[in-house]
């Protein structure tokens, strides 16, 4: 399967993990690594066979946020007025990447070992659901390098797990370890490191065994509920719940359960 150098693909089942693959810089987002992205996530798009996408990295980071030697070089080739317009741009392309990865239409799980900061956390943020290794740690960390967050960690932080935790993790820029945020909003499991990759295939497999068509509503429905009124939220479940009952997968659903089967979702 292609590759780019700085982003791996693997299909395990049908999972497609997109591996980081910059270790000698704890994987910090430059330009190859959001290119490897948005082809992995192209290639996803491509395959109907594809029922989850797993982020992964390589390496004892999972991301250590953006690339700041990278981002300085951007500031640094720019014309003096240009300069932060050379950055900010960069991180429009950031934003693009990680917004496309939380409406993708199949479910994407984090598989976050070591670090996790900055720009990594707000990785682990558009993920629907993350699982981490017991000697993970994860922090917001743009306070430490008097950086304002560009990737939407000020806003998912504060959806995830509250506005005085989010400030505690911005304000300070500390890293915590993977532990403290078990059964919370953040993360669903944590594990032993030898185990991470195991427990994401196994999660992996049970989200590929469901519809694919009612995930994907269901994924659109659950993004939404933040910033939907209820009354409004409610009504358009019944409408996607209503569209979902003329799809294969709902009377595959239902047969399945009259004749005491395992549902087998053809995906449309």
């Amino acid at each position: 399967m292609p590759t780019t150098e700085a982003v791996l693909r693997e299909r395990r089942g049908t999972a497609l993990w997109l591996t980081l693959n910059r270790p000698d810089v704890l994987n910090g987002l430059d330009q190859d690594v959001l290119d490897g992205l948005t082809a992995g996530l192209d290639a996803a798009e491509a395959d109907p066979d594809v029922r989850a996408v797993v982020v992964a990295a390589a390496g004892r980071a999972f991301c250590a946020g953006a690339d700041l030697a990278y981002a300085r070089s951007l500031a640094d080739a720019a014309p003096p007025a240009g300069a932060a317009t050379a950055t900010n741009a960069f991180l429009h392309r950031v934003r693009a990447v990680l917004d496309r990865l939380e409406g993708f239409r199949t479910p994407v799980i984090a598989a976050v070992n070591g670090l996790a900061v900055g720009g990594g956390l707000e990785l682990v943020l558009v993920c629907d659901l993350a699982i981490a290794a017991r000697s993970a740690r994860l922090g917001d960390g743009h306070a430490v390098y008097g950086q304002v967050p560009g990737g939407g960690a000020s806003v998912r932080l504060v959806r995830r797990l509250g506005a005085a935790t989010a400030k505690h993790l911005m304000f300070t820029g500390a890293l915590f370890p993977a532990e403290r945020f078990a059964g919370t909003d953040l993360l669903v499991d944590v594990v032993d490191d030898d185990a991470l990759t195991a427990a994401v295939d196994e999660l992996a497999a049970v989200i590929s065994a469901r519809s694919p068509v009612g995930l994907a509503a269901m994924k659109r429905l659950a993004n939404a509920a933040h910033d939907t009124p209820q009354p409004v939220a409610l009504t358009r479940e019944l409408e996607l719940s209503a569209q979902h009952e003329r799809s294969a997968d709902w009377r595959e659903g239902i047969t399945a359960f009259a004749e005491k089967r395992t549902p087998d979702f053809p995906g449309r």
